[in-house]
């Protein structure tokens, strides 16, 4: 691969993260996403009735993919910033990660505040895979997914590597959180 980005439509998204070898990491910085296939649940959740993520047609695939590679000893993991409050969509987030801690996914949260003065970019997402390539995300104004970039530049995912040590130190776990 040329270390030069390129652009990857949703299918190749997908396949590279049920396909890498060892690790994916994923930042978070939104305060909400507007995923179209999300806004059923999300809006059950706003209403006090949610489904739990294993009984939601598009959610229970991302469990077993978790638990199998798990099971294959890969491990994927997210940093989540969180808003101070937290908002109605961090809320529902922080109210199913049990269910992906369960699966095997490891999910921590870092305070606003913290992320910006550790420099770490705001409205910026993107996945980390096997410490080699890194997936930009790009998203519209409102949270709908616009655009996902690929590179293996080496620059970009020492910088990337960089901000994932510092927000995965920085970070609580999710199930600290809850208890709290």
């Amino acid at each position: 691969m040329t270390s030069r980005p390129i652009t990857i439509t949703e299918d190749e998204f997908g396949v590279m993260l049920r396909s890498f070898k060892r690790s994916a990491f994923r930042l978070e910085t939104r305060r909400s996403y507007a995923l179209d296939y999300e806004r059923e649940e999300f809006e059950r959740f706003l209403a006090g009735t949610p489904t739990p993520p294993p009984e939601v047609d598009w959610w229970q695939p991302w469990l077993e993919q978790i638990t199998r590679l798990a099971r294959e000893g890969k491990t994927v993991s997210r940093v989540r910033v969180l808003a101070h409050p937290p908002t109605a969509y961090q809320r529902w987030e922080l109210w199913a990660a049990p269910w992906h801690a369960q699966a095997g996914e490891d999910i921590r949260y870092m305070p606003q505040w913290r992320a910006r003065q550790l420099g770490l970019l705001e409205k910026q997402d993107w996945w980390l895979l096997d410490d080699e390539r890194v997936i930009l995300m790009q998203f519209t104004k409102d949270g709908a997914i616009e655009r996902k970039t690929l590179t293996d530049d080496p620059a970009i995912v020492a910088r990337h590597l960089h901000w994932r040590d510092l927000a995965v130190r920085n970070a609580t776990p999710a199930e600290k959180i809850a208890a709290a």
